[in-house]
């Protein structure tokens, strides 16, 4: 396993890093090959963010990209969290994904439904996050709501089930992509009944 961790406003100490590397080692026997992993540990400037000490963790894997991230008072207990959040993405992944001739379809029992159902308009159950499937906490009670980060991707041509594998393998709430059929942007997002939605823009 190859770990490069980056410090952002907090010193990288050799204790700090050998805790991080040996929390991560627990996703590498899953696997018979070495993971390449990328960590970034992090400290908010802002004294109103209770928790501001983050860990964000990245695999790239097969074309495939493994991230999580967590947010606590204590890094120590931020880097706790973003390695179990990890290890579970990387177990789904291999029992769902990496196994030989399932790389493009989905398994398992959901299913791929509309943005709209028979009954009439769909009911979105878009959690408040940053996009990302990652929650802003610790907005104050006496200020108006604002964008406080923005992230720029590439939208990238696929299908929806595979926009779904994408999807659940970062963790996310929704995903936008490029619909390969219809070369349009598209959404999906996890329904409240285990399924998933698809958001197309009308004609």
């Amino acid at each position: 396993m190859h770990v490069t961790v980056t410090g952002r406003n907090i010193e990288l100490t050799s204790a700090l890093k050998e805790y991080l590397i040996d929390k991560l080692e627990r996703s590498q026997k899953h696997f018979d090959h070495s993971l390449t992993i990328t960590a970034l540990l992090s400290v908010a400037k802002n004294p109103s963010v209770a928790a501001s000490q983050t860990a964000e963790v990245t695999i790239k894997l097969n074309g495939s990209t493994i991230r999580g991230e967590e947010s606590t008072e204590n890094m120590y207990a931020s880097i706790d969290l973003v390695a179990d959040k990890i290890e579970r993405q990387l177990r789904k992944y291999k029992t769902r994904y990496y196994h030989k001739g399932n790389h493009s379809k989905l398994k398992g029992d959901r299913e791929l439904v509309g943005a709209q159902s028979e009954g009439g308009d769909e009911e979105f159950d878009f959690e408040s996050d940053n996009g990302f499937g990652h929650k802003d906490t610790a907005v104050s009670e006496d200020t108006n709501p604002r964008i406080v980060r923005s992230k720029r991707f590439p939208l990238k041509p696929m299908m929806p089930e595979e926009a779904c594998k994408h999807m659940d393998l970062l963790g996310h709430d929704f995903f936008m992509f490029i619909n390969s059929e219809s070369s349009q942007v598209n959404t999906v997002y996890h329904r409240r009944d285990g399924n998933y939605g698809l958001i197309e823009p009308e004609a």
